[in-house]
């Protein structure tokens, strides 16, 4: 049976533009959280939001679908009349933009699905409030119902497409094609997840002493795990990991003969890297313990997403079987990005230019060119360290330890005969970077170092004539 439409026209359209006013005053409200939300946070984490207000024709046709009267009371019936839609950069900041709506006093929340952690059949992840709103109209005051949508931007892309297929074949979608779209939603979601870890990673220091120390640590502990299997081939460290719940965690360790009261709960359900607190459901990365060791080991190994992604690197390195002289290249290629800035800046204007210099002057001379490694003095790190046969010695030498120190001032110290000839200040200066009306950054001033170029080269001068004079004696002591 099809109800009548009660309502006139006019009282409809009069509903439906209460319905307009709201939802504009809704999307000004949540348009001004961008901006705080990015100076919070230093990045964008509300992209866009959309927002609509349903048409007389849908929202009658949606009214007749589940038997409802169109009348007065309709809007009692359906609390999605005006629909506002919040799309986030990542996973994470779901959670941030719907914490804010909840406890905003201008709203009041009625009910809440949450469509990411538990997704609809179909594979669409979203998450949805239905808030009650007090507004002033021509009329006075009302309260009326909104739904507020808050998803990332996967999330959106897939609903998009996966609605203009619904469009195109209506409400009988082809199994073949339904179950396409889910493992779609599934794979999306899998992407969210990465990009959210692979930010987490980049926002936090890649080189803090506490990585690094734990990861040395946990380099010691893999190293004693493989030591019976030393004729073996060493394996990925990743291979030591094994991926449950903290849930299963306990069940595992409780069936390797560990005594319940030895678990600690509420330090075991923590990173053992960064000790954030893990649900009991989240799914880690963990190495258990060996069974000869349960009782005098009992804190596995417990790592997060984020900690897992930064320490694996470390571990590769430090259990890669690479040669000893080779370690202070391969810890100059694990420094921290500012390091590896320096680094790059020491080898184009300082090594390759001296080192090409003496390899000249090698060769002219007949001398034996000789290339000593860095290595760590009291109070300096010697850089390079060159001997040109017995007569020449060149060395350069920093306040800068490239294995530990970021720092954004240093100095180049150049010596020759083991007397210093020159210093050179050297100075980082970061990019300025911009974000435009789209989100996109635009690259300011780029990166660069402020140095004298004009001391650098009166330094090589100096040492292109100890070289002269070390060639004239030589030519001297010939003819003699």
């Amino acid at each position: 049976m099809i109800l009548p439409v009660e309502l006139s026209v006019a009282e409809l359209d009069n509903m439906l533009a209460t319905y307009r006013q709201m939802e504009v005053e809704l999307r000004v409200k949540l348009e001004s959280l961008r901006s705080p939300l990015e100076a919070k946070y230093g990045r964008p984490v509300i992209l866009f939001i959309e927002s609509r207000t349903k048409k007389a024709k849908s929202l009658i046709e949606k009214a007749r679908r589940y038997g409802w009267p169109v009348n007065g009371e309709i809007s009692k019936h359906i609390k999605d009349i005006a629909g506002l839609r919040v799309i986030v950069q990542h996973l994470d900041d779901i959670a941030r933009v719907v914490s804010i709506l909840k406890n905003r006093r201008d709203l009041r929340l009625i009910n809440e699905k949450d469509f990411v952690r538990s997704a609809k059949p179909s594979g669409y992840r979203s998450h949805h409030l239905i808030v009650e709103y007090d507004m002033y109209t021509a009329d006075g005051a009302v309260s009326l119902f909104a739904e507020i949508q808050v998803r990332t931007v996967g999330q959106h892309f897939w609903a998009v497409l996966q609605h203009s297929m619904m469009y195109k074949y209506g409400l009988e979608v082809p199994d073949h094609i339904a179950e396409n779209l889910r493992l779609i939603a599934e794979e999306t979601n899998k992407a969210d997840e990465k990009m959210m870890v692979m930010r987490q990673a980049v926002s936090k220091d890649l080189e803090t002493d506490q990585i690094r120390a734990y990861a040395r640590h946990l380099a010691g502990i893999l190293r004693r795990l493989e030591a019976p299997m030393a004729a073996s081939p060493v394996v990925d460290p990743g291979h030591h990991f094994e991926t449950m719940t903290i849930l299963e965690l306990s069940f595992q360790l409780g069936r390797r003969g560990m005594h319940p009261q030895s678990l600690r709960p509420q330090e075991l359900s923590r990173c053992s890297c960064c000790k954030a607190p893990f649900l009991l459901h989240e799914e880690v990365r963990v190495i258990l313990p060996r069974i000869d060791h349960v009782q005098s080991s009992c804190d596995p190994v417990r790592l997060c997403n984020v900690c897992y992604s930064l320490v694996l690197p470390v571990l590769r390195w430090e259990l890669a079987p690479v040669a000893e002289n080779s370690r202070q290249q391969r810890e100059l290629e694990e420094a921290g990005h500012l390091n590896r800035k320096f680094q790059q800046f020491y080898g184009e204007k300082i090594q390759t230019p001296l080192l090409t210099r003496l390899q000249k002057a090698s060769v002219a001379m007949g001398e034996h060119l000789t290339v000593c490694p860095a290595n760590l003095n009291v109070g300096a790190v010697t850089l390079l360290k060159a001997k040109l046969g017995d007569g020449l010695s060149v060395q350069v030498a920093s306040d800068w330890d490239p294995q530990k120190a970021e720092l954004e001032n240093l100095s180049f110290f150049f010596k020759v005969n083991y007397r210093v000839v020159g210093r050179l200040a050297v100075t980082y200066h970061y990019p300025e970077i911009e974000w435009d009306e789209f989100h996109e950054p635009e690259l300011v001033e780029p990166e660069s170092f402020g140095y004298d170029e004009l001391e650098l080269e009166r330094i090589f001068t100096q040492i292109d004539g100890a070289l002269r004079e070390m060639r004239g004696a030589l030519r001297a002591s010939a003819g003699g």
